[in-house]
């Protein structure tokens, strides 16, 4: 009989022994799986904001692009414009008739076109 609770303390703390170690295992593994998991949370929070800053430059880039656009059309028409003007016009016949007006306008205007121009890429 002395035999048999020997036994059954000896299975007894076996079995205790093995739930310890189980309860240990679980909880270091829960333990890490938090880690992993508040690693995780901030990768994907990171991730967002990356996602939305990009969305806003897409949609920024092209508004931008829009406007050059426009901007660009307007150049093409006004470049038309004076295209069709200068055809108008018969500049050599005009130099050389009227020497005198046609060089001060044209130093006149080639002033105010590098003025501009300096304006323009002073800013």
């Amino acid at each position: 009989m002395f035999k048999t609770y020997i036994i059954i303390a000896v299975v007894g703390s076996m079995v205790a022994t093995v739930g310890l170690l189980y309860y240990r295992d679980t909880q270091k593994r829960i333990s890490t799986l938090q880690q992993n998991n508040a690693k995780l949370e901030v990768a994907v929070e990171s991730k967002e904001a990356a996602l939305n800053e990009m969305t806003a430059n897409f949609e920024k880039q092209t508004r931008l692009n829009k406007e050059l656009s426009g901007k660009l059309e307007d150049a093409e028409k006004d470049q038309d414009d004076l295209r069709s003007k200068l055809q108008k016009h018969d500049l050599t016949r005009l130099s050389i008739g009227k020497p005198g007006m046609m060089e001060k306008r044209i130093n006149d205007d080639t002033k105010k076109l590098f003025s501009d121009f300096e304006s323009i890429t002073a800013k």
